[in-house]
């Protein structure tokens, strides 16, 4: 009796693991190994673009980037101006954060209506990262604009997921 209980025991464990490896701890990449899959998601209840690298999916609770990072800028209005700033901003992110590994920036999200804002999502490494430094270079860099950040826990990944929809 208990070796035949112990061998179904041993065959649904087999299934189980099998099916859904539940008992297999989740294995990330580093972070600069996730593909870029860039998609545009159109808000119009709260008029906002969200560029948005789903290609991070697969990256959602990465244990070495706990630390959601995001730098927002208040603009008048959306002009080649801003595309511009908005596209620096973005290269010098990656610089700062993909290459090094640290970090990767994951989302842009633009307020179109009302308060219109630029809005870069990134997620970090804990320690390591100088944030008073980036946002005092962005800062200097782009002096006509009220460059705001804020860091903060996030180890599961919520705003990536919200602004991704998952």
């Amino acid at each position: 009796m208990f070796i035949s209980g112990y061998f179904y025991f041993y065959k649904v464990y087999s299934i189980l693991y099998k099916m859904f490896n539940l008992f297999r701890k989740k294995k990330y990449l580093p972070i600069a190994d996730y593909p870029e899959s860039w998609a545009i998601i159109e808000e119009k209840i709260n008029p906002t673009i969200i560029r948005i690298n789903m290609g991070y999916k697969d990256a959602i609770g990465h244990p070495d980037y706990p630390i959601k990072m995001g730098i927002a800028i208040p603009v008048e209005f959306h002009d080649e101006t801003t595309m511009a700033i908005k596209s620096e901003i973005e290269d010098i992110l990656n610089d700062i954060l993909l290459k090094t590994g640290d970090g990767a920036l994951v989302a842009i999200i633009t307020g179109l209506e009302g308060q219109k804002f630029i809005e870069f999502l990134s997620y970090t490494k804990r320690g390591g990262i100088n944030f008073a430094k980036i946002h005092q270079d962005l800062k200097d860099k782009f002096k006509d604009y009220k460059i705001q950040m804020y860091a903060d826990n996030d180890i599961e990944w919520e705003a990536y997921k919200s602004f991704a929809h998952l």
